[in-house]
């Protein structure tokens, strides 16, 4: 079971990062491509590093300090990440390799890279002006469904959310019947691009013999994943 971790204030558990969090995250990335180079010239075998969905809260200082994985493991960054909102959580993709270090009881994870995650939310637009777009993988992880996108953009605005289209019974539990509401008005389909999502799955209150049936318009039509719960 995941363990959440209690905030101090009333921001929202996550939002989105700020053009300056932003910033700070693109630098880490910059910084670990020249560590790379410097380290191949240098004969240096890089090493492998973990990338997954995580929550990476801050504290009051605003510095991002500790993450937790979907599958409820706790990490300790080793150089904190700085210029985020204080005593807020964050969902990102982060690249990460574990250390032999601990702190405060969690072990310590050097993170490398680090992008924003947009977290779905639910609305009631119709389908019929979806944008469709590839599909990476979709997988069920902790308390999310996690989503690898591939749209194609010129780098105009995108919108993204959830619908519930339909619920009904079967002899297991509930079938909610979800699709992924993707629009990009005015944005051509030129280039692709990748899109990291999480659609958090506590407020649906799934049982236990649950499932969800997730629809997503593709570039080859609309296609259903299946999870159980």
């Amino acid at each position: 079971m995941k363990r959440h971790l209690g905030l101090k204030t009333g921001f929202p558990l996550f939002r989105f990062l700020p053009e300056r969090g932003k910033a700070c995250l693109f630098l880490i990335g910059c910084l670990c491509c020249t560590a790379c180079s410097d380290d191949e010239e240098n004969g240096y075998v890089y090493p492998s590093l973990l990338t997954e969905f995580v929550e990476v809260y801050t504290d009051a200082r605003g510095n991002g300090t500790h993450f937790v994985t979907d599958d409820g493991k706790i990490y300790a960054i080793n150089s904190p990440i700085q210029g985020l909102q204080p005593d807020a959580a964050y969902r990102l993709v982060c690249g990460y390799e574990v250390t032999a270090d601990y702190q405060e009881g969690h072990p310590v994870a050097k993170v490398y890279t680090a992008e924003t995650v947009n977290l779905l939310k639910p609305k009631e637009e119709p389908s019929d002006d979806d944008a469709p777009l590839a599909i990476n993988s979709i997988w069920h992880g902790g308390d999310y469904l996690n989503l690898h996108l591939a749209p194609k953009t010129q780098g105009g605005r995108q919108e993204w959310g959830y619908r519930t289209d339909s619920t009904r019974s079967s002899y297991t539990g509930t079938i909610y019947h979800l699709s992924l509401y993707h629009r990009q008005p005015g944005d051509p389909y030129s280039y692709s691009t990748t899109v990291y999502a999480s659609l958090p799955l506590l407020p649906l209150g799934l049982q236990e013999g649950d499932s969800i049936a997730f629809t997503v318009l593709t570039f080859d039509g609309r296609k259903t994943w299946q999870f159980g719960f």
